[in-house]
């Protein structure tokens, strides 16, 4: 099974580079609009249609002719647009036949034997992925400020001995193992950057200037804090998974912004925490770490997993917020986030290892005496 991983590093700008970028952004602009206009049905259409106008207007290397229009058959594939679409932020995306990176030196070419020499910044993170000789280097990616490098490699899948089902909600993710994962530094983190988002709304309402500035630069730091929340509970989630060479069964979780809307019967405060709500980046980082670990990642259907009881299978229509509730037909109390790790677990194809862990565990009983250690109801 191939795994693909990317790698960050920063450096500084030069005048050339600036220059660089800010052509290959024009390049990827003209290949829109040639590709807009002519609607080809492949990129190597495009690259035939635009070849000779963005070599004779531009007169850089090949490779950044082919990487351009690549990119804009991407654009034009991916959406369906009414008008021309645009690239609007300073990129470049180069194969690896094109670069050359030694160490911490990036070499790129711009034309036939000329060449911009870039000294990478990073860390030991960043250091033990280009001194792993088994890694296979991909394209890279240049910003104003950073140069992303994919790498891939090789991973065998064990046969996974169990399963382990994760149902992910707000302020914490729970296990069928009876694990409790805390979420609500995130959720506080949401919480406070929207308050500052409406006070800077608020306060610089007549300079849009100055508050797209401010909305921008908070918004960033935002995310920073919430991805790298993210990444240390992800980690230990397939570190964990990896040890007990367990298969992650998740919940395809759909619709969740559309049933946020306004009109929607819901408070005011209860839609901008769903809207908040990062369950996408969680279950994304689980998956591809997963995938370069080796670890097999299943989603199943998350509807009524909450509701249904994982004891008798009956649905409980009446429950609504409630965090712990009794079953109207067999009468066995249930933790909700629990509850709906264990249906979770029971939707997974791997039949055998979920009906293995679910007798082993006793369900609701030596479970739920597990999950009352780490928090009451």
């Amino acid at each position: 099974m191939r795994a693909v991983k990317t790698v960050k590093f920063n450096y500084v700008p030069t005048v050339e580079m600036l220059s660089l970028l800010e052509k290959f952004r024009c390049m990827t602009n003209d290949a829109l609009r040639i590709g807009f206009e002519k609607k080809p049905r492949s990129r190597f259409q495009l690259i035939t249609m635009a070849y000779s106008d963005l070599k004779d207007r531009y007169g850089l290397h090949t490779h950044y002719i082919l990487s351009a229009c690549e990119c804009a058959f991407a654009m034009l594939r991916n959406r369906k647009w009414r008008k021309q679409p645009y690239a609007r932020r300073l990129f470049l995306k180069l194969d690896n036949e094109t670069y050359k990176l030694d160490y911490m030196l990036l070499r790129i070419p711009t034309t036939p034997r000329n060449f911009i020499h870039i000294p990478l910044r990073g860390g030991e993170y960043q250091l033990s992925f280009l001194c792993d000789p088994t890694l296979k280097r991909g394209s890279i990616t240049i910003t104003e400020n950073s140069v992303v490098l994919a790498i891939s490699k090789e991973t065998e899948e064990p046969k996974p001995l169990r399963a382990v089902a994760f149902d992910v909600n707000e302020k914490n993710a729970t296990s069928s193992d009876s694990e409790r994962y805390d979420l609500s530094d995130i959720a506080n983190i949401k919480h406070q950057y929207s308050r500052l988002r409406a006070s800077i709304t608020k306060n610089t309402h007549n300079d849009r200037r100055i508050k797209q500035k401010f909305l921008s630069k908070y918004g960033r730091r935002e995310r920073q804090r919430t991805v790298q929340a993210l990444h240390r509970i992800s980690k230990e989630i397939v570190r964990k998974a990896k040890e007990s060479r367990s298969r992650i069964v998740l919940e395809k979780l759909t619709n969740i912004r559309q049933s946020a809307r306004r009109g929607n019967g819901q408070g005011r405060k209860l839609r901008g925490r769903l809207n908040r709500w990062s369950f996408h980046e969680l279950q994304k980082q689980i998956e591809y770490k997963a995938a370069w670990e080796g670890v097999p990642v299943e989603y199943v259907r998350a509807s009524n997993t909450s509701k249904r009881c994982s004891q008798c299978g009956s649905i409980n229509r009446a429950l609504r917020f409630e965090k712990c509730w009794i079953c109207p037909t067999c009468g066995v109390q249930h933790d909700r986030d629990y509850n709906a790790a264990l249906n979770i677990l029971a939707r997974s194809r791997f039949k055998e290892a979920a009906m293995v862990q679910r007798s082993d565990e006793g369900l609701a009983g030596e479970g739920m005496a597990q999950l009352e250690t780490v928090t009451r109801c």
